[in-house]
């Protein structure tokens, strides 16, 4: 029972930990490619000796098969700098909202792709989360508005769709890897993917940025992951995932508390209804491969 809890607060506080994310990034006001590198970079470290630790370095440096793994990486970068970006573009709701319907196109595209099943669950899933991405648009649809957040909105939903590609080829990579690897070589490979932005994108860092850069880097990445991957010793992997929906809860309420972004009734319905199919996805997982 002590075991349970404890694996209970850990996932409680990675959450919260990844919910707070977005207030950093605001904070921070640097262009999204330039913001995920120094988090990354400041991530990687800690990520690669935890790795090391747990797995040995001959099951670490064993590449094979390397394509899940660089693609995951380049998913992972895409789909980082497009949330991001999109937080500046419009609001932490919206944007959090939209971005995690990325599991349930990650089922859809298993079910594409993969061969796997689609039922009744997956099609009710993924109804609940296409009414609830729409309630997401509806505050933005007056023509003021709407000019203004429109392209926040899409480039969102384009996180989206790369938060479902990096969990569609992780599915395949974890046939091969170990979940811990694949993140650490994920976190790697994203490093190098983003560096030439540092190189031709114009940005300031100031003493009060860098230390929000080492904390995204150290707290948000390295230990909400070290957080998680302990806690999945204690608890099944089933309740994480259902778990993982209190990031956009956390997010939304931080955002009001420290941004004052007010989500309005139809962003706190549309996120509901996209929690709801995220927990339904993960019931029906945990179901298909018991």
């Amino acid at each position: 029972m002590q075991e349970k809890k404890k694996g209970l607060l850990e996932m409680f506080f990675a959450t919260l930990i990844w919910g707070s994310i977005p207030v950093f990034s605001v904070w921070c006001a640097l262009p999204s490619p330039i913001f995920v590198f120094f988090r990354v970079l400041f991530a990687f470290p800690f990520v690669f000796l935890y790795s090391v630790k747990n797995l040995g370095i001959k099951e670490f440096f064993r590449f094979r098969p390397f394509t899940p793994l660089l693609f995951s990486g380049i998913a992972l970068s895409l789909n980082w700098i497009l949330f991001f970006w999109a937080i500046q573009l419009t609001n932490v709701a919206s944007a959090v909202i939209l971005y995690y319907l990325g599991p349930i196109f990650t089922i859809v595209l298993a079910v594409i792709f993969l061969k796997e099943p689609f039922g009744k669950i997956l099609f009710g899933a993924t109804l609940l989360a296409f009414v609830g991405a729409v309630l997401t648009f509806v505050p933005n649809m007056n023509v003021a508005v709407f000019q203004k957040t429109f392209f926040g909105l899409v480039i969102a939903f384009l996180s989206g769709l790369f938060y479902a590609l990096l969990g569609f080829i992780s599915k395949i990579g974890v046939k091969y890897h170990s979940a811990m690897k694949l993140t650490t070589y994920q976190i790697f490979i994203s490093v190098f993917f983003t560096m030439p932005f540092v190189l031709f994108i114009h940005f300031k860092l100031t003493p009060f940025t860098i230390i929000l850069l080492i904390i995204t880097g150290l707290v948000h990445t390295a230990l909400a992951l070290f957080l998680w991957y302990d806690s999945l010793n204690y608890i099944k992997v089933t309740v994480a995932s259902i778990f993982s929906y209190l990031d956009p809860v956390f997010a939304i309420i931080l955002s009001f508390a420290f941004l004052h972004q007010s989500p309005t009734f139809f962003q706190i319905s549309g996120g509901t209804l996209i929690t709801i199919s995220g927990i339904m996805v993960s019931l029906r997982e945990r179901r298909t491969s018991s």
